[in-house]
């Protein structure tokens, strides 16, 4: 009987063992499923960009350095013209915003970084966004340039095959990231936030120097 009570309890302990590591297991999971996809805004200027500066090429043509525009809050998102939803809504939702903001919507700079080089060519980057309110100025390059920025920001895009016309459509990060007057990064606006939120926020980075 004295044998049979010991292997009892082992097995106890060997169970106890594996329950901990199971409820451990699940704890890391859902952390780094919360960590992937909503980014922490604390301390975030510290990790995106450090540089606080990129080179592409604008839409008109010029060539376009973000530490040129200090002095202005930048609204950065990543998109392209072919995209069927994610984009119109945010320029919309931009472009409210900057109608919230009046005139305190003279220091606010919205770019258009986009992920299909391939097809966005800069004078249809133009037209694009010529059809919203945003004032947004679109930026384009080559893959390696454009590749160079989306790691700087953390971000993401892919190409999937679809039967469309185009032959593929392109996932990509739908954040938009709030610059501040020096080129930090202060927050990170998502795909629930209302125009009103997103007003609220530029307005309170606007008033710092």
């Amino acid at each position: 009987m004295e044998k049979i009570t010991k292997v009892s309890t082992k097995q106890k302990l060997i169970v106890s063992i594996l329950a901990i590591g199971i409820i451990l297991l699940i704890i890391s999971g859902i952390y780094w499923d919360y960590s992937t996809t909503k980014p922490n805004p604390i301390g975030i200027e510290q990790a995106l960009n450090p540089s606080r500066d990129f080179i592409l090429t604008e839409d008109s043509g010029k060539i376009f350095h973000l530490s040129d525009h200090r002095g202005k809050v930048v609204l950065l998102f990543f998109g392209y013209i072919s995209c069927p939803e994610v984009c119109p809504l945010t320029l919309t939702k931009l472009a409210r915003a900057r109608t919230l903001l009046g005139s305190a919507s003279q220091d606010l700079m919205t770019v258009f970084v986009t992920v299909d080089p391939q097809r966005d060519t800069s004078a249809r980057l133009n037209k694009y966004l010529g059809f919203f309110d945003s004032k947004a100025v679109g930026l384009t390059g080559t893959k390696r340039q454009i590749d160079k920025v989306v790691r700087a920001y953390r971000a993401y895009y892919e190409k999937v095959p679809a039967k469309s016309a185009p032959g593929y459509i392109i996932n990509h990060t739908s954040i938009v990231y709030l610059i501040d007057k020096q080129g930090s990064v202060r927050y990170l606006f998502h795909q629930d936030d209302s125009p009103e939120i997103i007003a609220k926020v530029i307005s309170e980075h606007n008033t710092v120097p």
